[in-house]
């Protein structure tokens, strides 16, 4: 059987304004369980926007290429999706029998610490080791043959937290996904109320 396409993206997200500047320094660590090519039950991981680079939403950080806080919305900060290109929206692209779910994790991130430096020297390389790298991978079976954007263990993923320096958890939320459109995680965390908006597109 025909292994469908499922492309995962970041369509919006808003947290709480009230959250100070200093602590809207945003990393998410995203875990999808599917049903891979295989028959198996996996968990994939992707780091966004990479390992490093960070989302700044900081007021007083405009000038920052990094800068992608959008208007206010009532009590609500928000991401101004038009600076964050396809590339970095992407969550996973992977050819699958079927997927199950998405978990969320938000962290707020330290600016720099050893995790930064070490993810400007590194991260391509660890990247690419972990999934989040986007390159090809010549003759390669597995998980990076069926997932971009992706490492294939739960301890795994918990390195990649520690790679994103997510000492500071915001907010964490799932959604069950069950065919093509768009998806809302909602829930309480850190200062308030968050949303993380997803697209799921599928192609068989």
């Amino acid at each position: 059987m025909a292994l469908s396409t499922y492309e995962l993206s970041l369509a919006g997200f808003r947290f709480p304004n009230r959250l100070p500047g200093k602590h809207s320094n945003f990393r998410f660590v995203a875990d999808v369980r599917y049903v891979s090519s295989r028959g198996e039950h996996d968990t994939q991981h992707a780091v966004m926007p990479d390992l490093e680079r960070h989302w700044e939403c900081d007021p007083d950080r405009t000038e920052e290429s990094q800068y992608v806080r959008g208007a206010d919305i009532d009590s609500f900060g928000t991401f101004d999706m038009s600076r964050i290109d396809a590339w970095d929206r992407l969550i996973m692209l992977v050819g699958a029998d079927a997927i199950h779910s998405v978990q969320v994790k938000v962290f707020d991130i330290d600016r720099p610490n050893f995790l930064d430096r070490m993810g400007d020297a590194l991260g391509d390389v660890i990247g690419t080791i972990l999934g989040r790298g986007r390159s090809a991978l010549p003759g390669t079976t597995g998980v990076f043959a069926d997932a971009l954007g992706t490492a294939s263990a739960d301890v795994e993923s918990a390195l990649l937290v520690r790679l994103a320096g997510g000492d500071r958890l915001l907010f964490r939320g799932s959604v069950s996904l069950d065919g093509p459109g768009d998806y809302l995680i909602t829930g309480s965390g850190d200062a308030g109320e968050y949303e993380i908006g997803l697209e799921l597109k599928v192609t068989d």
